[in-house]
């Protein structure tokens, strides 16, 4: 239905995730009752894996838009964003769990984890399209874009972190994740993905020059490529999402066919086939009863991790980031949470099997569809006025105008 209806719901100042996520909400349990979750067996499982293929899709998606000049030019905020900015948002959603339901301080880090990664799903809403082009500078996009991609895949140790210490014990725990977690699952990962989108984008490159290629369309060929380096980390025990990236970035920086890269608008593509399944799927499995006992308490929280966790982090960090008011402003509202913190909170869920977790992650999840979907479209263009406004400001005046 969505997709048959793609070109009026493009006139709505409403995202594709909140339209899709509304979808769901009607057409399961709480709605007309189409699809009943109740009968797939194991729907969370069915979720957590739709939420993982569909991160790594998105992820690579980003890797192939940034252009690699982009990468190299706004690495001083992108660095920034990825170290000290992401331990600011952990801590800031830690420390809102811990206050607003008394957990215990590794399961407060767990759920902190859960909803501290933007989503690149989500964000693909807000930096894609005419409107965002045409009112956003291309480094705010790319910046955007490329902390959405990267930090889905560092999340992963923000979150496996408390998790080895609550199922292994602080010592064994913490010792797993430096033999492990960081050598195996991270730093393997980046090196499986880099390694395969060098080569895929090496093969590309001879095959185009000994006329063995068609020129088809790079959607399939960056669909695919993203599937096998999940499979290939799989393989090894790594972050698949991580590795999607990596070998995004690699295909990226070694194929020959830029231009018709700048062409394809592979997020859109996969915001059509890949993000609007996953959160109807979402939709169908909104904890209702769980929200209901959780109260006032649990939407005050997803709304005060909204309104705290990334504008805070990027107020603490403006003095290194050396950027302007509107564009911390607007750093600050936009890092959505979304597919990568499902993904985690059900990883989570399964590992400690507290469903605490899914009702606390999912409620954050939905208020920031909600939010970030409905103030997307006008908070770009009040950037762009804002933009415009400071370039006639600054504008030399013209001497014959004196």
């Amino acid at each position: 239905m969505l997709g048959l209806t793609s070109g009026p719901l493009q006139k709505l100042p409403l995202s594709r995730p909140l339209l899709a996520l509304g979808v769901g909400i009607a057409t399961g349990p709480l709605g007309i009752g189409l699809l009943r979750p109740e009968e797939w067996g194991a729907p969370h499982a069915i979720l957590k894996e739709a939420a993982r293929l569909t991160l790594a899709i998105s992820v690579m998606g980003v890797a192939l838009r940034v252009p690699i000049r982009d990468f190299v030019e706004i690495r001083r905020p992108l660095l920034l964003l990825l170290g000290p900015g992401l331990v600011l948002m952990w801590a800031i959603s830690s420390g809102l769990a811990w206050l607003a339901f008394g957990l215990a301080p590794l399961m407060a880090l767990a759920v902190g984890a859960t909803i501290t990664p933007t989503d690149p799903v989500v964000a693909a809403s807000i930096v894609t399209g005419h409107v965002a082009k045409d009112k956003l500078p291309r480094a705010s996009r790319s910046i955007l874009s490329a902390e959405s991609g990267a930090n889905d895949g560092l999340a992963y140790l923000l979150v496996l972190l408390p998790l080895m210490v609550m199922t292994k014990g602080s010592e064994e725990g913490l010792a797993r994740v430096v033999t492990h977690v960081i050598p195996v699952d991270l730093l393997l990962a980046v090196g499986i993905g880099a390694l395969l989108g060098g080569l895929t984008a090496l093969a590309l490159r001879v095959g185009d020059r000994r006329g063995w290629v068609e020129h088809s369309s790079l959607l399939g060929r960056s669909v695919a490529l993203a599937l096998l380096a999940v499979a290939g980390a799989h393989a090894v025990g790594s972050d698949g999402i991580l590795a999607a990236f990596a070998a995004g970035v690699a295909f990226n920086g070694l194929v020959d066919r830029k231009a018709e890269l700048e062409d394809e608008h592979v997020q859109e593509a996969v915001s059509k086939l890949f993000t609007l399944p996953v959160f109807v799927l979402t939709g169908t499995l909104l904890p209702w009863s769980a929200w209901l006992d959780g109260g006032w308490t649990l939407l005050l929280f997803a709304i005060a991790v909204l309104g705290l966790r990334r504008p805070l982090a990027i107020l603490l960090l403006v003095p290194f980031l050396k950027v302007k008011r509107r564009d911390a402003v607007f750093f600050g509202w936009f890092g959505p949470v979304g597919v990568a913190a499902i993904y985690y909170a059900l990883h989570a869920e399964d590992s400690l099997h507290d469903p605490r977790i899914w009702t606390m992650t999912s409620a954050v999840v939905a208020v920031s569809v909600l939010l970030h979907g409905v103030t997307a479209s006008p908070g770009v263009l009040l950037y762009g006025r804002s933009t415009t406004r400071a370039r006639h400001e600054e504008a030399p005046v013209r001497p014959d105008l004196q």
